[in-house]
């Protein structure tokens, strides 16, 4: 099985629905002898022309990836990651396990190797990811039809509920919520000595807030490439400090926003060099922000921890933690930038996804 995915959550649930598809787990035990069924993950994306970003991924995957073969041999025990897409071509794949199945670089590597047997995971944690140019699957999806994949077999397995608007072609298979909850554990492992200083860093900012007072991170999302610059100005944050001052209880005055930013981000950080009092970070660090709010609440689970942003990484934060998440206003985003005036696609792309993200977490 090739396992073509963005990072490290999209594992956690791409490796559950793989450990529990019927070719591998109605598979007798292997004896002593026999080599367990090889599995190949392979990092797709933009992140691949960051090597520097790459690298960093690579090895929190090893680490996690040694950890399933320990605890789960019959099953893991051929997992391997593949450091680049030539590796994927010295192996012979039957089934392809990927995120989406419209973006480039999964699917150039789907054609490459012939592959026609397909398990679709979708964004994060299993929620379904449509790309503004899925222009063909439009109505299809609508009419609730098959999307035309000659001589293939495409099969979704996916969290949530599905809204009209942005659901998969055909229903979706449940995913095994308990083997997820099983991989992000040993996920947690595998990471909380890497993750130290990023912990320490969260809770330092909060650190001279009177006692229960929440911890306030702020997931960015992956925007800053689309504003003039290349990066997200302080008329789009200034508002989302307002919103969680006026509705969710944050006090500038007393609270700090730790900056979690987009391993994809520009070096300088989405929002560039900001000196304001209320701000904390930015952090940029290859731990999953699941497991980084995971060992947060661990630290300290008298204080809440709240995720406010627009990425599906606070779908995982409500699945997986005990943190709360706050889904950010998207006008802010829209008076900022000129150039969704031209592309509003990207814009009504962001809207639909924000939307259903939140539904599916069961807030707005």
């Amino acid at each position: 099985m090739l396992v073509l995915t963005g990072g490290l959550v999209h594992l956690v649930h791409q490796l559950a629905v793989v450990r529990e598809l019927p070719e591998l787990a109605a598979a007798p035990a292997p004896a002593a002898e026999a080599v367990p069924p090889s599995i190949g993950v392979l990092i797709t994306g933009v992140l691949r022309r960051d090597p520097v970003a790459l690298a960093g991924l690579h090895g929190a995957i090893e680490r996690w990836l040694a950890l399933l073969r320990q605890r789960d041999p019959t099953a893991f025990g051929g997992l391997h990651l593949l450091p680049h897409e030539d590796a994927a071509e010295a192996e012979h794949w039957s089934i392809v396990c990927l995120n989406n199945q419209w973006v480039k670089g999964q699917r150039s590597v789907i054609a490459r190797l012939d592959l026609r047997d397909w398990v679709v995971c979708g964004d994060g944690l299993g929620i379904y990811y449509r790309c503004a140019r899925e222009l063909r699957a439009l109505l299809p999806s609508l009419l609730n039809r098959p999307i035309p994949e000659p001589g293939r077999r495409v099969r979704y397995v996916l969290s949530g509920r599905q809204p009209l608007w942005h659901r998969p072609p055909v229903p979706p298979q449940l995913p095994p919520e308990r083997r997820r909850r099983e991989l992000f554990e040993a996920l947690v492992a595998s990471q909380s000595e890497e993750a130290t200083a990023a912990v320490e860093l969260c809770l330092a900012a909060a650190e001279t807030a009177p006692p229960g007072r929440p911890l306030w991170l702020c997931s960015v999302p992956n925007l800053a490439h689309q504003f003039p610059g290349h990066q997200i100005p302080m008329a789009v944050l200034e508002p989302w400090r307002q919103q969680l001052e006026q509705l969710h209880g944050f006090d500038p005055a007393l609270d700090r926003l730790v900056l979690i930013d987009h391993p994809k981000a520009p070096p300088q950080g989405s929002f560039g060099p900001r000196g304001e009092p209320w701000l904390a970070g930015p952090l940029r660090t290859p731990v999953a922000l699941e497991v980084l709010v995971e060992l947060l609440i661990r630290r300290r689970s008298c204080r809440p921890v709240v995720v406010a942003g627009l990425t599906s990484a606070l779908y995982g934060v409500r699945r997986l933690t005990g943190g709360e998440v706050v889904w950010l206003g998207l006008a802010p985003l829209w008076r900022a930038n000129p150039l969704y005036r031209r592309k509003p696609l990207e814009f009504l792309h962001r809207c639909l996804r924000a939307a259903r993200m939140a539904r599916i977490t069961g807030s707005g």
